[in-house]
């Protein structure tokens, strides 16, 4: 894992929703400085299981989650990749438990945050507020745009769509390197995040490779050609970023 210095992390830091909490709590040089309010997560673990009472709100500072729930049928189904800098529980400030799981995908540092720490410096700073506010709505309007994209594809429409959408945020967070990203997703991420069988996605990035469009390798993702790719997932590029 990087250290604070990174370019990337000092993104994180002040696009972050709790920037104005950290300010006034005087906790953000400690942060900086020795780590104090960071954890741990490793890889596989859960940061938060389905209905539970939680205390904390976390930003995921670095490595990847994923927050999904489990179908009557047994069937997962994964709502959301998590990315550096995005928030973590953030709805526990006005519900009281939570219909998901969270799953670190990769090992993870989050920013910890105490609810009523939150809550009591809200009360005294709009700007905290604000922030929250427009966090919280940005991911319900994501969250409904997800599905509708989603549901208008088919297989393979929808693996294209994905692995362009992945590409083009971790690019604009600052975590490309060319038209390499990190892609730490296995087959069945894929597959229940996008409502395919294992099967499926394996076919059909099969035949993303085999048209040349991608490559993936050691946990990274290369796009070939962003423009065919954008085609396939039923995208203008002006929708991809570029």
């Amino acid at each position: 894992m990087t250290g604070f210095g990174d370019s990337r992390l000092l993104r994180v830091c002040a696009q972050c929703p709790m920037l104005e909490i950290c300010k006034t709590s005087g906790k953000q040089m400690a942060i900086a400085h020795d780590g104090a309010g960071i954890h741990i997560c490793r890889k596989g673990r859960s940061i938060y299981y389905q209905g539970s009472v939680g205390g904390q709100v976390h930003i995921l500072r670095e490595g990847w989650a994923f927050r999904f729930t489990v179908l009557p049928n047994g069937r997962r189904q994964i709502l959301e990749f998590l990315l550096p800098g995005d928030p973590i529980l953030l709805p526990l400030l006005f519900v009281s438990r939570l219909p998901y799981t969270v799953h670190a995908l990769t090992d993870a540092k989050l920013c910890t945050f105490a609810l009523k720490e939150i809550t009591d410096q809200a009360q005294v700073s709009r700007e905290a507020t604000r922030r929250i506010e427009i966090v919280c709505a940005t991911g319900l309007v994501g969250g409904e745009a997800r599905l509708a994209e989603i549901n208008q594809r088919n297989s393979q429409e929808r693996t294209a769509w994905l692995l362009l959408s992945l590409f083009h945020e971790l690019k604009r967070r600052g975590y490309a390197e060319g038209d390499v990203v990190p892609f730490p997703l296995g087959l069945a991420h894929i597959a229940d995040a996008l409502g395919i069988t294992i099967t499926h996605a394996s076919r059909t990035l099969g035949t993303l490779r085999r048209e040349g469009l991608i490559s993936l390798a050691r946990e990274r993702l290369t796009v070939h050609n962003k423009q065919d790719l954008a085609n396939v997932a039923l995208l203008p590029m002006a929708a991809t970023g570029e």
